[in-house]
């Protein structure tokens, strides 16, 4: 099984510097709770500050290492401002092959994280691994298993947000987060 982990709630900066914000870092102990009796062997991340940190309590308390995969990062939609994120990235859901300037494609990003996330688990040995990356990344990748995941799909994803990826015969997968009531 495959747990991937959208990290949790960051402050903004425009890089992968951002760290994750008091209720992010609040979050992410409760993503550890949700996984720390789910037999798991490895955690590997996005090499993205917050991305790391919203894993980093599980593995604190497994005692394992975060091992960093630079393919699961998230994708950079430009190089340069836009005048719409939300509306921009949208448009590249219509389009996967749609690019701005300095940015990767929803195909290349696809491309990219789901080569890596396949990887890990012919690499695991049937074993239980979390994967730390990000929302659009991740939906990417899902879209791989099910042809709805879309914007919107994205869109609804929380931060953070928790998915098990059964990786026997046909890979499925669900939601396994709920946000506290």
């Amino acid at each position: 099984m495959l747990y991937l982990v959208r990290h949790a709630h960051a402050d903004y900066s425009p890089d992968e510097t951002r760290s994750l914000s008091e209720q992010g870092r609040k979050a992410a102990v409760r993503v550890a709770d949700l996984l720390l009796d789910r037999d798991v062997s490895a955690i590997v991340s996005s090499p993205y500050r917050r991305a790391v940190e919203t894993v980093q309590p599980l593995a604190d308390r497994l005692g394992l290492p975060v091992q960093v995969d630079p393919d699961l990062r998230e994708r950079q939609l430009s190089t340069g401002p836009l005048d719409d994120f939300r509306r921009s990235l949208e448009a590249t859901w219509r389009d996967f092959n749609l690019t701005y300037q300095g940015g990767e494609s929803s195909t290349a990003a696809q491309a990219r994280v789901s080569t890596a996330i396949r990887a890990i688990a012919e690499s695991s040995g049937g074993r239980n691994i979390v994967i730390g990356s990000h929302g659009n990344a991740l939906a990417l990748f899902l879209r791989t298993l099910d042809a709805d995941v879309d914007f919107t799909f994205w869109a609804r994803m929380s931060m953070p947000d928790v998915y098990a990826v059964d990786v026997r015969d046909v890979w499925s997968y669900q939601r396994v987060w709920s946000e506290p009531t």
